[in-house]
């Protein structure tokens, strides 16, 4: 509620709007449910942002924007991996994908 406020982080950010909200949404009842949560924020563009961060070389984020399009940024060791997918209410596989790349990565430091 308090980012849908134009200025909201007191320095001139756009208000997220019903739209990125709405998808949202429809994004996180599409996480599998096995798969890490991600943690929830709001950007000064608008958008609303998902997080996976399990280290400074383990994170994904994607941006959700409330215009049909998903834009996101991964960094798994030293690949870097970015781009931008079509959402129409289902999960991308790149993005269903790069989740679990950073969960088994997870889990292969705890087994070592």
């Amino acid at each position: 509620m308090e980012c849908s406020a134009p200025g909201w982080d007191g320095f001139g950010a756009n208000a997220v709007t019903a739209a990125a909200v709405a998808d949202a949404r429809v994004f996180a009842e599409e996480l599998d449910s096995t798969l890490p949560v991600p943690e929830v924020g709001a950007e000064p563009d608008g958008a609303l942002t998902f997080e996976w961060h399990r280290s400074a070389r383990q994170t994904l984020s994607v941006s959700v924007h409330g215009s049909g399009v998903l834009h996101y940024a991964a960094l798994l060791g030293t690949e870097r991996i970015c781009g931008t997918e079509a959402f129409r209410a289902r999960m991308p596989r790149v993005l269903r994908d790069l989740i679990a790349r950073i969960e088994q990565r997870d889990a292969e430091s705890f087994s070592r």
